[in-house]
């Protein structure tokens, strides 16, 4: 719990270093697509169902550098052989710090990427019992790149983490003993954290967005995501979606 309350500190930093930077504006993104869940402790089942996602995201820009405050939530329901499950995906914080050199290719942006995500799963008839989860404190990469076309743009954004703090339920828990409920699930989405160097998860995501013209209130994106867990017990979550993003202002011609 001291590492948890430390690495909190450290992703609320940003928020005290944006004074001498420029607000460039916030966004709100609704996405819906496709998720799927392979739960190594479901006997090889692989669900998937409809998901849909909201995030918002700030930027605070100076010269060469973009300073990026996103958080998100969502919610799937995934199926397998008729068997429902409830899959709750949370991003608290996610921080960017986005570099770009003016003299080299200024569509370029590129820097280090601190996240808080939580990914929190039910099945009722298959482990009524039991919840499942996968927390990730992580330090990865984000770099992106700007294709400006006449008369309307687009960008792609690549993310991926490192090396983190992990948190997974254990192998085993008594048949016998109930834990589900909102309580028991605050208290084990932070229990057992440890590091987790690369090569043991990941998460990566790929964006592949469209703006019709300059002026534009709207955005559409093609979003690829991907969490994996490979040691014991494995978890792999694959999310396709179309993501509309609206600007709270509009871009100054």
């Amino acid at each position: 719990m001291r590492i948890f309350k430390i690495i909190v500190t450290i992703l609320l930093l940003p928020a005290l270093c944006v004074a001498q930077q420029h607000h460039s504006g916030g966004r709100s993104y609704l996405s819906a697509g496709l998720t799927q869940i392979k739960e190594s402790e479901n006997f090889g089942l692989v669900f998937s169902g409809p998901s849909l996602n909201y995030r918002h995201q700030l930027a605070f820009t100076s010269k060469n550098r973009i300073i990026m405050i996103e958080n998100e939530a969502g919610a799937a329901i995934p199926f397998s052989k008729g068997i429902p499950a409830l899959h709750i995906h949370l991003k608290p914080a996610e921080i960017s710090w986005l570099f770009r050199n003016q003299k080299m290719n200024k569509n370029f942006t590129a820097g280090p990427m601190l996240k808080l995500e939580y990914d929190y799963t039910l099945y009722p008839q298959l482990q009524s019992a039991f919840d499942y989860w996968f927390t990730n404190i992580s330090l990865g990469l984000n770099a992106s790149f700007a294709i400006p076309v006449t008369n309307h743009s687009c960008a792609v954004r690549v993310k991926s983490s490192v090396a983190g703090f992990t948190s997974r339920q254990p192998n085993y828990r008594n048949p016998y003993w109930y834990d589900i409920g909102v309580m028991h699930a605050l208290r084990h989405l932070h229990s057992g954290l440890q590091f987790s160097p690369p090569g043991s998860y990941n998460t990566s995501s790929l964006e592949l967005t469209w703006e019709p013209h300059a002026d534009s209130r709207f955005l559409w994106t093609y979003c690829f995501s991907y969490a994996g867990y490979f040691n014991d017990p494995a978890l792999s979550i694959i999310d396709h979606s179309i993501r509309l993003t609206w600007n709270k202002k509009k871009h100054k011609r």
